[in-house]
């Protein structure tokens, strides 16, 4: 493991017990506000409750929740009791669902009865049903939506209620702390394009020393604090929405507003009515809410700290963006970085210390980055290879699988499949995600390069490159959504080669361009073009 200024041998139960304030805490969801004191009290009775109904340590519990205090309460207890979270995205489909359960080797599900249309098909799970309801959390229409569940959310008959869940169990029984730090506190499905997700495991020394690192990396302190808010639309099924939006900023004294559903007008509303200073976003959630004309105002000035990752953000686009938040005189600028779930989800980013223009910042403190040949050898400065990380958030590994690490002495180092290079002063540059790079001719083409150039065009809002094959033959094919809908499209495909034959090798001019509505998106909000590659 990489050397590390301080070893965490706390769970995230104790850190957040630790770090979380309580005396303004609050957690708010669908304007519902909930105080620091009662989510403890509720983390302590659903820790309770899950003892009772026989869970121990090591036992896995699926959280088949979208953002929601439900699932954060689930998450601090198992952490408590050396439960295993299992988190799964709330629209997987039953059948995945299933196989997933499996797989895990689940006790109990958690779900939303919202979101399940037949309740039939929980009928064949052997689990431990917990149903939660957006009624738990609503203050107007509250009765609409009781009655809503009731009628139309017709549940299985063996199923626990959430509500029943967080009161003091009848037998008075209490949980003592049985989990430590090296124990696994959560899974989660990596959030690639490319492949069959794997099921990661992340244990508790991972995330706090995510949040520890993420701490020491400014010297402007991110700590809350006062009613300071952290906006978390990112899910918190994957490692970026509860690693950093939640796990560090609760454990760093802030407040959360939860967002389920990214509607970036309604989540410029939130940034004004509750004053946020902290967003960690993909940058799809930062092009939208620029886009909302509600998206000015002094209430700008309180956005202290912004962080963008999971997708390429073009120079542009970061400076239009910080233009804006200069003219309300807020302090944040938009900082790309660069992670994935292996590594708790961070492990790079820019700072208002350390930044550079197009790049993804240097390493988070703690942390190695280098770029590695196919031989697994560091490669010089300036030189594109695949990126690889050796850092104390790691994970343990992949679920029932013995590879993912290479091991150069005592460290553990993962490869990312990503593509780039670090310049001399240590500056990450991503050059594809997951190797998109394509072969023509014996010749490696990088999509981003085609793209990034493009998106220098005005009319052009998004591009993604892809392969194509001809006559067993390979091409680039470009798909491009636009930002003027008004442009002359032949025009503007005449633009684009030429651009492209001007700046590019000849292999990497799209042979064919398609103007599309709507990039598809992965689950978590990156283009999908595996999709793309399909049509």
């Amino acid at each position: 493991m990489c050397i590390r200024d301080r070893v965490d041998a706390r769970t995230c139960y104790e850190m957040l017990l630790d770090g979380v304030d309580l005396k303004n805490g609050n957690i708010i969801f669908n304007d519902h506000k909930i105080s620091t004191k009662t989510f403890l009290k509720n983390i302590e009775d659903f820790a309770s409750n899950l003892k009772e109904l026989g869970f121990n340590k090591g036992d896995v519990l699926t959280i088949y929740l979208p953002s929601c205090p439900q699932a954060l309460v689930a998450f601090y207890a198992c952490s408590k009791l050396g439960i295993v979270a299992n988190f799964v995205h709330p629209l997987m489909p039953i059948d995945q669902l299933k196989e997933n359960l499996k797989q895990t080797n689940s006790k109990g599900l958690m779900y939303f009865d919202i979101l399940i249309k037949n309740h039939s098909t929980l009928a064949s799970l052997n689990q431990i049903l917990i149903n939660c309801s957006i009624s738990n959390y609503v203050i107007f229409r509250k009765l609409f939506f009781m009655a809503f569940s009731s009628y139309k959310c017709k549940t299985d008959k063996r199923a626990i209620k959430y509500s029943k869940m967080i009161k003091p169990p009848k037998s008075g029984l209490t949980t003592k702390l049985e989990a430590t730090a090296d124990d696994v506190v959560c899974t989660m499905h990596s959030g690639g394009t490319s492949g069959v997700p794997k099921i990661i495991e992340l244990q508790n020394r991972a995330l706090n020393e995510l949040s520890i690192s993420l701490e020491k990396m400014y010297t402007r302190k991110i700590r809350g604090g006062g009613n300071e808010y952290s906006l978390v639309a990112l899910p918190v099924f994957h490692a970026y929405g509860l690693g950093v939006a939640v796990h560090t900023c609760l454990t760093n004294q802030y407040s959360l507003v939860l967002v389920p559903n990214f509607k970036p007008k309604t989540f410029n509303k939130l940034i004004k009515k509750y004053n946020v200073t902290f967003f960690a976003g993909v940058p799809i959630m930062f092009k939208k809410m620029m886009e909302q004309k509600n998206f000015q105002g002094k209430h700008l000035a309180k956005l202290r700290d912004l962080w963008a990752g999971g997708d390429v953000l073009t120079e542009p686009f970061v400076e239009h963006f910080d233009i804006i938040l200069e003219k309300y005189n807020s302090p944040a600028r938009l900082f790309r970085g660069y992670g994935l779930t292996e590594v708790s989800s961070v492990c790079a980013a820019n700072t208002f210390e350390n930044y550079r223009p197009y790049s993804c910042g240097k390493a988070i403190p703690n942390t190695k980055i280098e770029i590695w040949d196919e031989e697994n050898n560091p490669l010089a400065p300036n030189t594109i290879g695949e990126i690889a990380v050796c850092s104390p958030s790691v994970m343990k590994g992949y679920l029932n699988e013995v590879n993912g690490f290479v091991h150069k002495g005592e460290e553990k180092w993962v490869k990312t499949g990503d593509m780039g290079y670090m310049d001399e002063d240590g500056f990450l540059y991503i050059m594809d995600r997951r190797k998109r790079s394509i072969k023509i001719n014996a010749i490696n083409v990088f999509p981003s390069e085609i793209e990034n150039l493009v998106k220098q065009i005005g009319a052009i809002d998004e591009a993604c490159a892809v392969p194509y094959h001809y006559n067993d033959k390979t091409y680039i094919k470009l798909y491009i959504t636009l930002a003027d809908k008004s442009y002359n499209q032949e025009l503007l495909k005449k633009e684009i080669i030429n651009l492209c034959k001007k700046n590019l090798i000849k292999y990497s001019v799209p042979r064919m361009i398609e103007i599309i509505e709507a990039m598809p998106r992965t689950n978590f909000g990156k283009i999908d073009f595996k999709n793309l590659e399909l049509k």
